[in-house]
């Protein structure tokens, strides 16, 4: 019985999306009324700026949504170092060894073909699956510019001397 009323509830949701995908937008009486209730349900009517105030009009709810993003989004100049100070920060002679040793062809291609070839395109448009695909042709060309942009991002964006052991 219960998968009966299951597959006669799937059936008049299938019946309702079908009626709503051929009817919606015919302009009839039901494409207005829903899409006037969702206009009415997802209308803002007044945004409350940082004094409490209530902002009914549209410039001014313009500038107090820009106003909390802007907050939001800009440095707020937090104090780091108090959490900084507790972190252990030394790392052992021996990690600080692996994680400074230069980078490997065969590292390399590890983590090539170790990502899914179908997955989200690189920089160039490209996906995983290209790169491992031209992987004989091209291997010194893509391992020597990989290794050129890592040390140039590594020398210009990280400094971890205190986080290393110098014993």
């Amino acid at each position: 019985m219960q998968r009966l009323l299951a597959q006669d509830d799937a059936y008049w949701k299938q019946g309702a999306k079908t009626y709503w995908y051929k009817d919606s937008d015919r302009n009839t009486k039901l494409f207005h009324a829903s899409s006037t209730f969702r206009r009415k349900i997802n209308r803002i009517l007044f945004l409350d700026d940082n004094h409490g105030n209530k902002i009914t009009d549209s410039q001014g709810m313009q500038e107090v949504a820009r106003n909390y993003f802007v907050e939001i989004f800009q440095n707020q100049g937090n104090v780091t170092h108090p959490v900084i100070d507790v972190v252990h920060q030394c790392i052992s002679a021996h990690d600080s060894e692996l994680l400074m040793a230069p980078f490997t062809k065969c590292k390399f291609r590890d983590a090539m073909f170790s990502m899914h070839p179908d997955k989200c395109p690189d920089p160039d448009g490209y996906n995983h699956g290209f790169n491992q695909h031209i992987w004989n042709l091209c291997s010194d060309d893509n391992f020597k510019e990989c290794c050129t942009w890592l040390d140039r991002s590594f020398s210009s964006r990280f400094k971890y001397d205190k986080y290393c052991s110098h014993s």
